[in-house]
């Protein structure tokens, strides 16, 4: 059988098939955008979840530079803390006498310290406050949820001891109050006002040395300490063989005083009586001599000197001066002349004898009169003025009335004026 040749099959080409669903171009570029749109919002998700480390370090620096700042306001606050605590301490221990203030002077300190305090307290919240912006405001509130237990601490911990350095305060302030109310105020020490310059004294010129002697001393004992309880240096001349003439001559030394012998001499009235134990013109030498040493020896061996009590007959005679002052050379005390007459001889008895004696410039009370005597006692500060020192005689009962008082009235003012008041024996 014959066979059939069969023609190559043609292979047939895929047919092309019909989408079943047409799409549309706007759809397409709609979902494309949605789909960019989605992985945009996956990115931004997944960089928000790995960025807040990168944040949270930032915010946490943050943090600790503005506590780093704030540290040093912080330790200014412990610090005045510290000092007011210590201060409340001091106050404590402190002696009552720095404690005696008045109640006004501590309620003004109370009140003042108190209103600086709130003041310095209102000032530095105020700063805090303003210093910060909103920004960071919002910054600390998420740091304060990250970390609560960083600056709040330390500020609660500062505004406790504030508290109760402020409870302290007030707890010793009105024991302070309380001990000023009991105790009396303390009154102001007031310095004596100067006393006012009620003679005019002139100033002290040349060493001005003022001598005062109080003669006829041995009446009695009553005056005589009127004078010897005056607060300088004052001689009391005695008279010898009188009632009193001891017991006065022991109160002069008593009252550490100079103590001097007044001898009696004859005056040149003859009907005066110059007293016991005196020179009269009929004696010789020896007698002159005796009659002074038996008086001396009858005072005690205190006595610095003599002077002659009237004598204006006995002076005036050379030889018997001479007597008198051997008596004051061999028993190293001094004479004063009194210059109850101005032709006594005493001063060339004495060149004679190559001695020193002393003479009378001043009788302060002749006229018993506080003016007169006043006038006296210039007139010697005048003379000592001039020649360095002067003399003054008065007498114990003449002027008891007068011349003691106006003696302490004058002294402050002769001391303050430089004037120095001294014995006789501290002139030769």
């Amino acid at each position: 059988m014959a066979t059939r040749k069969t023609a190559p099959k043609k292979k047939r080409s895929p047919k092309k098939r019909k989408p079943k669903v047409k799409l549309d171009n706007k759809k397409v570029m709609a979902l494309a955008g949605v789909m960019i749109f989605i992985c945009a919002i996956v990115l931004s998700l997944t960089f928000m979840i790995s960025a807040p480390d990168e944040k949270v370090v930032a915010v946490k620096e943050k943090t600790a530079a503005e506590q780093h700042l704030d540290k040093p306001a912080e330790k200014q606050k412990q610090q005045s803390v510290k000092k007011q605590t210590e201060k409340n301490q001091q106050q404590k221990n402190q002696p009552e006498k720095k404690q005696k203030k008045t109640e006004t002077e501590n309620k003004k300190t109370v009140s003042q310290k108190n209103q600086t305090e709130k003041k310095e307290v209102q000032k530095k919240s105020s700063v805090q406050e303003n210093e910060k912006t909103p920004a960071e405001k919002t910054e600390t509130e998420k740091t304060a949820e990250i970390k609560p237990k960083t600056a709040e601490k330390k500020e609660t911990k500062a505004e406790k001891s504030e508290q109760r350095a402020s409870v302290k305060n007030a707890k010793v302030q009105p024991e302070k109050e309380v001990k000023v109310q009991q105790k009396p105020q303390a009154k102001p020490e007031t310095k004596p006002a100067p006393a006012k310059a009620k003679f005019n004294i002139p100033q002290a010129k040349n060493n001005a040395r003022l001598c005062f002697i109080i003669d006829d001393g041995g009446h009695k004992t009553t005056n005589l300490r009127k004078y010897t309880t005056l607060p300088f240096p004052i001689t009391i001349a005695v008279l010898p063989k009188l009632q009193f003439s001891r017991e006065c001559a022991r109160i002069v030394v008593a009252d550490k005083k100079e103590l001097m012998l007044h001898q009696p001499m004859q005056a040149q009235n003859l009907k005066m009586n110059p007293g016991p134990g005196a020179i009269l013109p009929d004696m010789d030498l020896k007698e002159v001599y005796a009659t002074i040493s038996q008086n001396l020896a009858e005072l005690g061996p205190q006595v610095k000197g003599f002077n002659n009590h009237e004598g204006s007959l006995i002076t005036t005679d050379l030889n018997m001066m001479g007597a008198v002052l051997d008596v004051a050379a061999d028993n190293k005390i001094y004479f004063v002349d009194s210059r109850t007459s101005k032709d006594s001889m005493a001063t060339f008895a004495a060149l004679e004898r190559d001695m020193k004696i002393l003479e009378r410039e001043v009788f302060i009370d002749d006229v018993i009169s506080r003016s007169e005597m006043l006038k006296q006692i210039l007139r010697g500060i005048d003379i000592a003025n001039k020649k360095g020192k002067v003399i003054m005689i008065g007498h114990v009962d003449k002027s008891a009335k007068i011349l003691p008082q106006l003696f302490s009235e004058l002294y402050p003012e002769l001391k303050a004026k430089g004037y120095r008041l001294v014995y006789p024996s501290q002139l030769l």
